[in-house]
């Protein structure tokens, strides 16, 4: 089975859906790149991976290259094509056709892939060859290791981007509640050129910087993790509309790398879930003040965490499952 996958080396969906997947992959031969060329199909490929859609390339010129080297075309999509209307890049998908270019590419798919039943019952409507293959992690190997350093406060995480704002917003007011707690805030992911939006998340997250805050600039996929090491309790907040329900879980996951407890909204994709939920804005602090107050509460609840993860969204386990769908259209 010789694979190609197309993705940026920037990618954190490509990261996780494609470049290590494959890396870890039984398989004759893969290459990943950011280009689709004759040159490169001339190695002849049995199957080409893309995640949702290729932005310098039609549906149409791909199916042409299909047809000239027949190789398999494999769509795979960890995210929802129907942004919210706030979104930071609801104007661009809408400005340059994205959401119709996604759709083209599922309905050409010879297979396509996706992270759970809810997302797996969208592409259903487009294309009914489609299977279910869950984020996962190699727990203990690469970049998830459990090796955290030590800290005189007990820190709340988190780590993103700048789509999530309005995620962030959810903890303005429970933050301001830590004030004068043996805590620090540390968060993750920052990006000048996003400053503009950072600078209300930080603001949101850290309580106007008066939580004590460490500020982790955004860091390349395969390094992403370091700044999990200076992390205690991670605090995953989450709109519910529809767009967000067809998120993955996979921060729980990260979280779970570091034997971490996860303090969680009650919403899809986080729901069955061995954390503790938010189901009202009071149960943010009650949670974070239980945990931060108990250090044995918060070793069972993280280590409780990492065996769930680690046995339900095993790395190997859903490689294996990968291997064999992809085998299935060869």
């Amino acid at each position: 089975m010789r694979i190609l996958a197309i993705t940026s080396k920037h990618s954190g969906v490509g990261y996780h859906r494609i470049m290590m997947p494959l890396v870890h992959l039984q398989k004759e031969y893969a290459m990943v790149t950011d280009t689709l060329s004759h040159e490169i199909l001339d190695n002849n490929y049995d199957i080409l991976v893309i995640n949702r859609v290729l932005s310098n390339i039609s549906v149409e010129a791909v199916c042409e290259l299909r047809k000239q080297y027949g190789f398999k075309l494999v769509v795979d999509n960890d995210d929802f094509w129907e942004l919210d209307t706030h979104h930071v890049l609801y104007e661009t998908y809408k400005d340059l056709g994205i959401v119709e270019r996604i759709k083209g590419f599922i309905q050409e798919a010879d297979l396509c892939t996706c992270t759970h039943e809810r997302l797996a019952d969208e592409i259903y409507k487009l294309n009914k060859n489609v299977h279910i293959l869950p984020n996962a992690l190699p727990y203990g190997k690469e970049q998830f290791l459990d090796n955290k350093v030590e800290s005189d406060k007990v820190r709340l995480f988190w780590s993103g981007s700048a789509t999530h704002e309005h995620d962030l917003a959810i903890l303005r007011n429970p933050m301001k509640r830590l004030l004068g707690m043996p805590i620090k805030a540390v968060i993750a992911g920052y990006n000048e050129v996003e400053k503009h939006l950072w600078d209300r998340m930080i603001a949101s997250f850290t309580c106007s910087l008066r939580l004590n805050p460490t500020i982790y600039n955004y860091n390349e996929v395969t390094k992403y993790m370091a700044a999990y090491a200076d992390s205690d309790i991670s605090l995953i907040p989450l709109l519910e509309t529809k767009f967000t329900g067809m998120k993955s879980n996979l921060k729980v996951l990260e979280t779970a790398s570091k034997k971490n407890p996860a303090i969680v909204s009650h919403v899809n994709p986080y729901l069955n879930l061995p954390v503790h939920y938010v189901k009202k804005q009071s149960d943010w602090f009650k949670h974070i003040n239980d945990l931060v107050n108990d250090k044995q509460m918060r070793k069972e609840s993280g280590e409780q965490l990492f065996e769930y993860c680690n046995k339900h969204f095993n790395f190997d386990v859903i490689n294996t499952k990968r291997k064999d769908i992809y085998q299935q259209i060869l």
